[in-house]
């Protein structure tokens, strides 16, 4: 156990870039689209899902002894061969197990790394002066960015202290205000499951209150090593999605999902098509919080996406709130991996995080960790809309597979090697997209300190797999490599389209004017 711990004293070694690949390698794909993003779709399929095997977007599990240092970021994931068990090369992006569908370890195997303040790390230097719309550099006096329409991060609501419900195995049937607050503890391995064939219905002003056994967690500190990372992680609840979910709360009285446990949950997780229930899953008003997804060296569904949603179907967020979320490989808020016509409207990503400890990294190896916010990972179809992204961000101090972190280098592309540094992106991190739209998004305020994509990095847009950007802002976003949207598009020849109405505005990369789009993707302006 102590092999896998990492000494908190070693946190002041300079922050590394993290570059997050996702990618996975499924068996089986899922359904086709349900809604046109308002791209062509060539019918190329972007990558084979097998709804029951966890195929890691960048990430793989920790039976596998993947070297991230073979990384071949060109060719990106091969989307027909599935590593369950090999000792793969982190290059081919290959998670190397299957998700867990009914049993997992203790859930008490996580800490929480003690990740900054999202919006205080790293000023990238002072915001250059213009708007473009359209040409390569940001160049005007910046706008605030926000305007009377905006959302803000969701009110503060208390948890009361007395009264409630406890649950503890199972999460099924209405829960109305009358029960809450919904005190979930979890079973003895911090579990609680949406049962297969139930569908659980939460009603307007629902609180869920995560807590797991505060009083375990507090007491997890490893004698050995009192400054372990790794201290702190039992007694954390994760809820496991087996069955349908319906989460529909109103603007007058949303539904909360927090954690009144100082160390957070563990968010919630769905399994491909183990969690395929009578219908769709559906997230209106709601705020989703405090959870961290920090054990660096566990599976998937523990590190990545405090929304983990794996699933072969259409996913509906609504006018909610992602605020104060931390995972340690990929995907701070929220990851839609292989989802087919997914939307996601008038939400607000505040504050989410990516604190990473990549536990392959080796000397010389090039970290794969990204998307601050939201991943969309061997999605189709996906529409994000009407959304506002700030302060969220990619930090990371490296990797190890001891107890000591190794510095590794960052890398820009074009670079002499050619090889793609693979991830980045402040808020958002695509990985093979295919007919998708992100249209009237704000993103302010997002960074990397050393890495690619200030706002946006999308890798492997091969054949017909492409993403409209259309009507969004981009303002006082920095990074540290790349531009505001940075573009791998592998060794396929997709084309990205940016139209004129876009606006960049006092955006920076090393605390320069930042170059709106870089990368090697072919792209339409319309």
């Amino acid at each position: 156990m102590n092999s896998l711990r990492i000494a908190r004293s070693l946190f002041a070694l300079p922050l590394l870039l993290v570059l997050a690949a996702c990618s996975s390698d499924p068996d089986e794909r899922p359904p086709p689209g349900r809604d046109d993003a308002g791209v062509s779709d060539g019918g190329v399929d972007s990558g084979t899902s097998d709804a029951g095997t966890g195929d890691d977007a960048g990430t793989s599990d920790a039976g596998a002894g993947d070297d991230a240092g073979t990384s071949d970021a060109g060719a990106g994931d091969d989307a027909g061969t599935s590593d369950a068990g090999s000792d793969g090369d982190a290059g081919s992006n290959t998670d190397a197990g299957t998700p867990d569908a009914g049993s997992d370890g203790d859930a008490g195997s996580d800490t929480d790394a003690g990740a900054p303040d999202a919006g205080a790390e790293h000023d990238a230097g002072a915001p250059d002066s213009g708007t473009d719309a359209g040409s390569d550099l940001d160049a005007g006096s910046p706008d605030s960015g926000t305007d009377a329409g905006t959302p803000d991060a969701g009110p503060d609501i208390e948890v009361p202290e007395d009264g409630g419900t406890v649950v503890t195995g199972t999460l099924s049937g209405r829960l109305t205000v009358e029960g809450s607050p919904y005190r979930v503890v979890g079973d003895a391995n911090g579990v609680v499951t949406i049962p297969p064939g139930q569908v659980l219905a939460v009603d307007p002003g629902v609180i869920l209150d995560f807590r797991g056994r505060p009083e375990v967690t507090e007491a997890d500190v490893d004698v050995d090593s009192p400054g372990s990372v790794m201290n702190h992680q039992a007694g954390r609840v994760e809820v496991r999605v087996y069955g349908a979910i319906q989460v529909r709360g109103t603007a007058e009285a949303p539904v909360l999902l927090t954690s009144t446990n100082p160390y957070g949950w563990w968010g919630m997780n769905f399994y491909g098509e183990n969690s395929v229930g009578a219908g769709h899953p559906v997230f209106e008003h709601m705020i989703f919080e405090k959870v961290r997804k920090n054990q660096y060296n566990s599976d998937r569904d523990w590190t990545r996406g405090a929304l983990w949603v794996y699933y072969p179907g259409p996913v509906t967020i609504t006018d909610s709130v992602f605020r104060d979320n931390e995972s340690s490989a990929n995907c701070g808020a929220l990851d839609l991996m292989f989802t087919d016509g997914s939307r996601v409207e008038r939400t607000v990503f505040q504050d989410n995080r990516i604190w990473e400890v990549d536990r392959f990294a080796q000397p010389g190896t090039y970290s794969m960790a990204g998307g601050g916010a939201v991943c969309i990972t061997h999605g189709r179809n996906t529409v994000l809309r009407n959304n506002t992204f700030r302060g969220n961000s990619v930090q990371a101090f490296g990797g190890s597979l001891a107890s000591e972190l190794w510095e590794r280098p960052v890398l820009t592309w074009p670079n002499p090697e050619g090889i793609f540094d693979l991830g980045g992106g402040a808020a958002i991190h695509y990985f093979q997209p295919d007919n998708d739209l992100l249209e009237d998004n704000l993103f302010e305020g997002n960074f990397i300190p050393l890495g690619p994509g200030a706002a946006v990095q999308l890798e492997d847009i091969g054949g017909s797999r492409t993403v409209i950007m259309r009507g969004n802002r981009f303002v006082n976003n920095r990074g540290g490599a790349g531009g505001v949207i940075t573009c791998n598009r592998g060794s396929n020849t997709g084309e990205l389209v940016i139209t004129p109405d876009n606006v960049f505005s006092g955006n920076t990369v090393n605390g320069q004017p930042a170059t709106n789009m870089t990368g090697d993707c072919g792209v339409v302006t319309q």
